[in-house]
């Protein structure tokens, strides 16, 4: 069988879907940090297997490391026009889409195919996206495809994917993708086709825990993900790296401390208190400075900021898929809106217009988080400075902690 989405990832249809998701990537988040780059191939055949957090979301960023790379992707997300112009891949039909298997056959031949010609291959295995506590159980379609593969004779590799979002569902939240080590694909000791299918799971389940973390409860995960954000205030510490650490359990000191620390009533960033560091007025003044930048930017480009919250709010049945419909919306909305301002503040103002409302859309975008973050450390640092020394004695104990494990 020939692979059938070659000319969805490749001329100017591949130009457009990398364009676009690297366009949605930048609008949406503020920064995405790769972690073990060293370990992304340079070219396939390769198998590129990603823990699914964040809905379709989680493929606009993980196809900035992949940009030759072909998602398996649900039919659902292919039925309507805006879906067609958003997502491309080989289209699969999960359990709860209620489609003939016999698309679905079709479509692991045609990922076969695919790493049989060299091509990279982007599968969850999870089927589905979930930011609770703990992976979703893996499917066994990814061992499969590798496993065809194999038996063709392709030198395949398999590489892990793991991301984690700081808030998944907040306007400019930060993102760590963590690329693992690759899946040992030696089965000498492994004859049997059954034998390797499970084999081959098994490593494929440990490699995709060792890029994620796993907590006993979703209190337990809330927990460790405000604290592993407020190791990462000040510091060269990753996030996922702090969330690794936390992942065996968070120690009760630190989870009182930090619900002592927010009895005080402060205001909190991503649910940790912040406060200025000195000197203190560093902070008012560069607030000063950045605040009616991203204030500007934001009223000029109020509708649709505000169009694209609502239909997350209206549309979204999850967290796990509020940035998917504040993209789906926001995204189209943003740029017509821009090219009407555009248009209309040339035709008022001339090109001096255009150019101060790209650099107050450019300016908000950029100092965004920045300013939020301001502003919490501003007011407590002014309205409650009796909590200054308790909250950055809290802050160094977080960071022993983790500095022990």
């Amino acid at each position: 069988m020939s692979f059938p989405m070659h000319a969805s990832t490749s001329g100017w249809a591949g130009w457009w879907y990398s364009s676009c998701h690297w366009l949605c990537v930048k609008l949406y988040f503020d920064k995405v940090r790769i972690r073990g780059a060293e370990r992304l191939p340079d070219a396939g055949p390769v198998l590129y297997l990603g823990l699914h957090r964040n809905g379709a979301v989680d493929g606009f960023i993980y196809h900035q490391l992949m940009p030759k790379g072909v998602f398996l992707v649900s039919t659902q997300l292919r039925r309507s026009l805006p879906g067609r112009l958003f997502f491309c891949g080989i289209e699969v039909a999960r359990e709860k889409d209620d489609a003939a298997a016999g698309g679905n056959v079709a479509a692991l031949h045609a990922c076969t195919d695919l790493l049989a010609n060299g091509g990279e291959l982007a599968i969850f295995p999870e089927g589905t996206s979930s930011l609770g506590p703990r992976h979703l159980p893996f499917k066994s379609g990814a061992a499969r495809v590798a496993l065809a593969a194999l038996r063709l004779g392709v030198p395949l590799r398999i590489i892990p994917l793991g991301i984690h979002y700081e808030r998944a569902w907040v306007f400019r939240s930060r993102v760590e993708v963590v690329i693992g080590e690759p899946v040992d694909m030696d089965f000498s000791a492994n004859p049997s086709e059954h034998g390797k299918l499970n084999e081959l799971k098994r490593r494929i389940s440990r490699a995709l825990e060792n890029v994620g973390v796993n907590f006993s409860s979703a209190s337990e995960q809330e927990m460790a993900e405000r604290l592993a954000f407020a190791a990462t205030l000040g510091t060269g510490r990753g996030y996922f790296e702090s969330l690794k650490a936390l992942e065996a359990g968070v120690p009760s000191r630190l989870s009182e401390g930090l619900a002592e620390i927010s009895k005080s009533r402060l205001l909190d960033f991503q649910g940790v208190p912040l406060f200025p560091g000195k000197p203190w007025i560093f902070y008012l003044l560069l607030l000063l400075l950045l605040g009616p930048l991203a204030l500007a930017g934001v009223l000029f480009n109020l509708p649709p900021l505000m169009l694209a919250w609502f239909a997350a709010r209206r549309l979204a049945d999850g967290k796990n898929v509020i940035s998917l419909w504040r993209i789906l919306v926001g995204v189209p909305l943003g740029l017509v809106w821009a090219g009407v301002m555009l248009l209309l503040i040339g035709w008022l103002h001339g090109l001096a217009g255009m150019a101060a409302y790209l650099f107050f859309t450019v300016a908000a975008l950029k100092c965004f988080r920045r300013v939020m973050k301001l502003c919490v450390a501003v007011w407590n640092g002014a309205f409650s400075p009796a909590m200054h020394g308790p909250a950055w004695r809290f802050h160094a104990e977080v960071l022993n902690h983790l500095s022990g494990k």
